[in-house]
């Protein structure tokens, strides 16, 4: 007799089915997911459901806007300044690109593994966070500032998820202001704001002796060279895996970069700016950089990061029966579930989210400093 594998199921539109792949979530005191780790070890393909994307706000998760709303401003170094609504955004000539989004501290904890005389336990994709843990909730006092808690309620690996994203290239727009001779960067200012915590730069090192700038009350904000700014696959993006984007992932308008890391990806866009420099944000120049050391004065700005790939599974083994198991929604007299099972065809074994990039040692070879 062949043996039986078990494989987890729900019901899917009225039948047994697999199980979804959602994500890993952090809630906050009202129930309100603010930070999701990917759970890629049971995806297929390079395309993460919406449901399954991992979340961060790296400041307080904003409160949402009504798309109809909803509106941004450029100005700076532009002839002509201009405010658009969602609805006349979507008017212009659209544009699709398929790219992972990747954190800059996805996997970082797998540094303090191979640290020598750290005795740190290997990183696990399969953890799952306490979902009153998680991102900025490490401790209070005494208890924040130990890294061992830092590492153990704030998982770094599943901050990684491929996408395909609808919106209007960047150049577009910017090209119809009119950028003006001179101008070296364009600054994108989010609507979410906060004080940054200290605890993530803190988790990014591995270690707590040294100090932290503290820019108080901020908003989100990136300042990206002109060139990139101006590649016809940087878009402004209202749409994704073709729905309108959730307010988690940056709705109503997000910027996406493909290629560069997560934190040049601002959500929630409130305004634009041309500018003749490279203003000092604090995710710009002390947050998101690498360098030998907290303390290195040539720290560089996490950009593109390096190629990796992620087998998530074994193929199942010939002649093994593959048993879906779901619980039956309730019958009509209230009596409890029973169980049904039905046959799923075996999978082979596959690679998944061959990442357009990914955290480690950057070009030069050094490690990220600051970087979830």
């Amino acid at each position: 007799m062949s043996e039986e594998m078990e494989l987890e199921g729900e019901w899917v539109m009225g039948w047994p089915d697999r199980k979804r792949a959602r994500v890993m979530p952090s809630k906050d005191s009202e129930g309100r997911t603010i930070f999701a780790r990917s759970p890629v070890l049971d995806l297929e393909g390079v395309l993460t459901p919406t449901d399954a994307y991992y979340v961060i706000a790296q400041l307080n998760m904003p409160d949402p806007v009504h798309p109809d709303d909803f509106s941004f401003t450029i100005g700076g170094m532009v002839d002509n300044p201009i405010e658009y609504t969602l609805e006349e955004i979507r008017k212009f000539p659209g544009r699709t690109v398929r790219a992972v989004t990747e954190c800059a501290g996805n996997d970082g904890e797998f540094w303090d593994y191979i640290e020598e005389g750290k005795n740190v336990p290997k990183p696990s994709l399969r953890v799952v966070q306490a979902e009153e843990g998680g991102w900025r909730q490490s401790g209070e006092g005494e208890e924040a500032l130990d890294i061992n808690n830092i590492l153990q309620s704030i998982p770094t690996t599943g901050l990684v998820s491929g996408g395909e994203w609808t919106g209007v290239s960047f150049k577009t727009v910017l090209e119809r202001a009119g950028i003006q001779e001179g101008a070296v960067s364009v600054a994108l200012h989010g609507w979410d704001e906060g004080k940054p915590d200290p605890v993530t730069q803190y988790l990014s090192v591995g270690r707590t002796d040294f100090d932290v700038v503290d820019p108080g009350i901020i908003n989100y904000a990136k300042a990206m060279p002109i060139e990139k700014a101006l590649h016809e696959d940087t878009i402004l993006a209202w749409a994704h895996n073709g729905e309108y984007l959730t307010h988690v992932h940056g709705a109503p308008l997000r910027l996406v970069v493909p290629g560069w890391a997560g934190n040049w990806w601002v959500k929630w866009i409130d305004r634009i700016e041309v500018l003749d420099h490279t203003p000092d944000f604090y995710y710009q120049t002390h947050y998101f950089v690498s360098g030998k050391s907290p303390e290195d004065p040539d720290k560089k700005p996490m950009k593109v990061l390096g190629v990796k790939a992620l087998i998530t599974s074994e193929a199942f083994r010939p002649g093994v029966a593959v048993i879906l198991k779901v619980p039956r929604p309730a019958e009509p007299d209230g009596a409890p579930p029973a169980q049904s099972t039905g046959p799923v065809a075996p999978r082979p074994a596959s690679a998944v989210l061959a990442a357009a990039h990914a955290q480690g040692a950057d070009s030069g070879g050094n490690t990220p400093v600051s970087s979830l």
